[in-house]
């Protein structure tokens, strides 16, 4: 049996196999590195003031507005204050008519109980102005705005 030579077809050198092997994990490693040791690229958190404010019912029982129209909110809270008066919340549009204080009705509204709260958070927020009102004149909601 004779040795096999480097210029023999087939010949293998073993010697050289590991630093073959070598070299496709380093560039394997190199590739996972550059895909997955990159920075991120999403946006930077942003911080978005926050309003808190309270709102004293003029008159009861006869709506007014709160906030009036605004396509920027975050986030929205109505928290009704009182201790044993219910009040009401409406936005938006009936019948194809833009609810106002002046046609805004309890029925077509939405009820806060006692210590009620309506809260929204972007997507999902009013864009509209806002109407409110509670049983008793001097009754109070507090509202968060974001």
């Amino acid at each position: 049996m004779t040795t096999p030579k480097m210029e023999d077809p087939g010949f293998v050198d073993r010697r050289r196999a590991p630093s073959t092997v070598a070299q496709a994990t380093m560039k394997k490693l190199l590739l996972f590195f550059a895909l997955f040791a990159s920075p991120a690229l999403a946006q930077a958190p942003q911080n978005f003031g926050t309003v808190n404010g309270s709102v004293v019912i003029a008159t009861g029982n006869t709506f007014q507005t709160v906030l009036a129209a605004n396509n920027k909110r975050r986030s929205l809270t109505i928290v009704n204050n009182n201790a044993s008066d219910s009040c009401w919340i409406t936005f938006g549009s009936f019948g194809g008519t833009t609810i106002t204080a002046g046609n805004a009705t309890k029925g077509r509204s939405i009820l806060l109980l006692a210590g009620g709260s309506f809260t929204r958070y972007y997507p999902y927020i009013p864009s509209d102005e806002i109407e409110a009102t509670c049983v008793t004149t001097s009754d109070t909601l507090y509202v968060d705005l974001q």
